[in-house]
């Protein structure tokens, strides 16, 4: 069966989701024994755990979360926010107040934890926005747009615009410190101080 998506949390928790719309809970120190498994009406392209629930993005583009526990029943209960893509969601981010979205539409939304929207941006990126990196004080969206966008979270204004023409933003991988990104269009991956976006 074909996997749509998988991501690991927390150092131990790692998310399976498949094509199918099966969703597949493993602690990585025990994967012979699922925490939890169970089928979904969503295919799902991107997750982040974030406290008591696992955030989705979905290749239908839909944005919602499921309600996290040990137990199968706790999984069932999924909520799917009002939709605002019209194409599929390729990353979520979380922060402790805040959800970003990007996907398809080359939208990235933000909203409230419980689902309500905060405000949606569909200017600053062209084509599939496919990466974002979230904490309390800083934001960085990534994708076919070929630029690396800072923004400020709680103002939602754009803070820097970094271009890397002609390469199209293919991963993105982040800390508080340091950005790693990379482009089908290089054999090479770029390094950036999270620092030196910030100024």
């Amino acid at each position: 069966e074909e996997v749509s998506y998988s991501s690991i949390h927390d150092d131990w928790h790692l998310i399976v989701a498949y094509w199918s719309g099966k969703l597949i809970s493993f602690n990585i120190f025990n994967p012979k024994k699922p925490i939890v498994s169970f089928k979904s009406e969503h295919v799902m392209y991107s997750t982040q755990l974030s406290v008591n629930y696992l955030y989705f993005g979905s290749a239908e583009g839909g944005v919602g979360r499921i309600k996290l526990g040990y137990n199968k029943s706790d999984y069932l209960k999924v909520t799917e926010f009002e939709r605002h893509h019209s194409g599929s969601v390729y990353c979520i981010a979380t922060n402790k107040s805040t959800l970003v979205s990007g996907g398809a539409d080359s939208r990235v939304v933000f909203w409230t934890l419980q689902g309500t929207v905060l405000y949606i941006d569909h200017m600053s990126h062209v084509g599939v926005v496919r990466h974002i990196f979230l904490n309390e004080w800083i934001m960085i969206t990534a994708g076919d747009a070929h630029v690396l966008i800072v923004w400020d979270p709680i103002s939602r204004a754009i803070k820097h615009v970094f271009h890397h023409n002609p390469l199209k933003i293919k991963f993105m991988v982040a800390n508080e410190t340091s950005l790693v990104y990379g482009s089908p269009d290089s054999n090479y991956a770029m390094f950036l101080s999270v620092a030196d976006a910030c100024m």
